[in-house]
């Protein structure tokens, strides 16, 4: 999903839905001129035409490119991206712009381009997907980031902070304070399903907050990792190989907070990928009590609506725009968009996959973004927490095992999330691709 862009000061998160759409032949992101290099190469590969001829795109935080997509890999689309990269290229269009932050998301843009192509519901696109991605390649390398340039990316967070945007969990990212990092001794990484999802090109990490202070905190995490046994027989055949978790398990109190963020990852002088302290996004899980689940109705994994009970929680997100210091901002609860492009979803084109009869619908294509949140996270207090129970992770601690979730610092995830993209082989080829260009 990606970035909301300039004067959108409005709600835009994992969804920016309910805004029109995209006039990207007016729209000026980079530069004041609609046909600065930079704008015409940012139209071409991310806007995205509907049926009905509206665009999408270029407001949302990742781009609009499912596993199906065939946009860019063949007729029109791939000849016009192709041009505009060789010009990018050819002109050393990195130049135009020095800010670091702005260098920073069109690499970003580019690298989420990159690994797209190498999926294998692409494959049959050989030729063209190798042409897009030689020249992917040699953009995303020339957008490289000094020591410098990293340093001075902004902290959005603070700002927002300092703006006091209402509701922003306030403390994040802080040593010895409310909050506190929570990883996990017995699993390589906290949200994997994230990590993988997002192709390990930023880093998410988890935080924590008791009401009655961090060493509260942190003593109900020893409680809860020193419950034996972890898993206990199932009387449902079918459910997690016979095993559920304990119903024993000792619960966090009301008005407890989980924190989900995620941050930018950039590409350096040397090839290497460097974390920043750029946050793209927060979301926020507040459990407001034990009692009598809220029924509301959700699509399961089959397709059908139907209704699930959910103790009560608040669910709040707050995702960076494209304007000045990539400001954080507020998703209203009503907000609509595109779910589930990269996260858990990966499917069918929205754009693409219309088969006419009805009017072309966008809303078809969208649901309100705070209710996917529910999808997951559907059980009582702790057993609710999926980076604990593992229950949607594509990894499983040891059969019988949940996560021993312990306190620690984003500098782990920052490791082994780097160290995780560096074994996949959509970086390996994005390398060879670099010395093959030098």
């Amino acid at each position: 999903m990606r970035f909301g862009i300039i004067i959108l000061a409005a709600d835009l998160l994992f969804s920016a839905s309910g805004l029109k759409a995209d006039a990207p032949d007016t729209i000026a992101i980079y530069d004041p001129n609609p046909n600065h290099l930079w704008n015409r190469l940012n139209k071409t590969l991310f806007a995205r035409t509907a049926p009905d001829g509206k665009h999408h795109g270029l407001d949302q935080l990742d781009i609009l490119y499912w596993v199906q997509t065939t946009n860019l890999l063949s007729g029109a689309s791939h000849r016009a991206a192709l041009a505009v990269l060789d010009e990018f290229n050819h002109s050393h269009g990195e130049k135009l712009i020095q800010d670091p932050l702005t260098k920073a998301l069109l690499q970003r843009d580019l690298w989420a381009l990159f690994d797209w192509s190498i999926m294998l519901e692409n494959q049959n696109h050989t030729a063209e997907r190798k042409d897009l991605q030689k020249r992917l390649a040699v953009a995303i390398r020339q957008l490289e980031l000094t020591t410098n340039e990293i340093a001075a990316l902004p902290d959005n967070y603070a700002l927002a902070v300092k703006n006091q945007l209402p509701e922003l969990p306030a403390g994040l990212f802080r040593t010895n304070g409310v909050w506190f990092n929570v990883s996990a001794d017995n699993v390589e990484r906290i949200v994997p399903t994230h990590t993988m999802s997002f192709g390990g090109r930023s880093v998410f990490t988890v935080w924590f907050r008791d009401p009655d202070g961090h060493q509260a905190g942190v003593d109900y995490l020893k409680r809860l990792t020193a419950i034996k046994p972890m898993m206990v027989p199932s009387p449902d055949t079918n459910f997690h190989d016979n095993f559920r978790l304990n119903p024993e398990l000792p619960q966090f109190p009301t008005n407890t907070q989980w924190v989900l963020a995620r941050c930018l990852c950039v590409i350096d002088t040397d090839g290497r990928i460097q974390p920043t302290r750029v946050v793209e996004s927060i979301q926020l899980r507040t459990y407001l009590g034990f009692g009598e689940p809220e029924v509301v109705m959700i699509t399961n994994q089959n397709g059908y609506v139907v209704p699930v009970g959910i103790p009560p929680q608040r669910f709040n997100e707050f995702q960076m725009t494209r304007g000045a210091q990539a400001n954080l901002i507020s998703l209203a609860q009503d907000r609509r968009d595109f779910a589930f492009v990269h996260f858990m979803g990966m499917g069918f084109d929205a754009f693409e996959n219309y088969r006419g009869g009805e009017a072309y619908d966008v809303r078809q294509w969208q649901s309100r973004v705070l209710g996917t949140c529910r999808q997951c996270h559907t059980a009582t207090g702790i057993y609710s927490v999926s980076s604990f129970t593992r229950f949607l992770s594509f990894s499983f601690p040891p059969p019988g095992q949940t996560a021993h979730l312990i306190e620690s610092t984003p500098v782990h995830e920052s490791e082994v999330t780097v160290d995780w993209k560096q074994q996949q082989f959509n970086w390996g080829l994005l390398q060879g691709l670099w010395i093959q260009a030098n």
